[in-house]
């Protein structure tokens, strides 16, 4: 396995707390452990989430635009993603955005 070396800057505290974390529990031999963990974690949340695949949708439809692929490529491929799609999470982040732009417009009042 080929591995990427990457640096990370924290602030001391959080770098203090990674520490004692790491000192307390002993679940991860180091830093670079816990970090790569993180960051495994994070990206399966990111994957899970209703917006990062509405994100893909937008960018999938901006590519089929585009694209020469054909109808039935392009059904495929937007069948594929919708099967990876929660109708209630998409649901929820509309709700979310919409009272999050609402809040923004007209302020806390609303």
């Amino acid at each position: 396995m080929k591995y990427a070396s990457v640096s990370v800057k924290f602030p001391v505290e959080l770098d203090t707390e990674i520490e004692r974390f790491l000192d307390e529990t002993g679940i991860y031999t180091n830093k670079s452990e816990f970090i790569k963990e993180a960051c495994r974690s994070h990206l399966r949340e990111l994957n899970d989430d209703a917006a990062i695949t509405a994100l893909r949708l937008e960018q999938l439809l901006a590519q089929a635009e585009q694209s020469h692929q054909s109808d039935t490529e392009i059904d495929a491929d937007l069948t594929a993603l919708g099967e990876k799609v929660d109708a209630d999470d998409v649901e929820r982040a509309v709700e979310e955005a919409r009272e999050e732009t609402a809040t923004q417009v007209y302020g806390s009042d609303s």
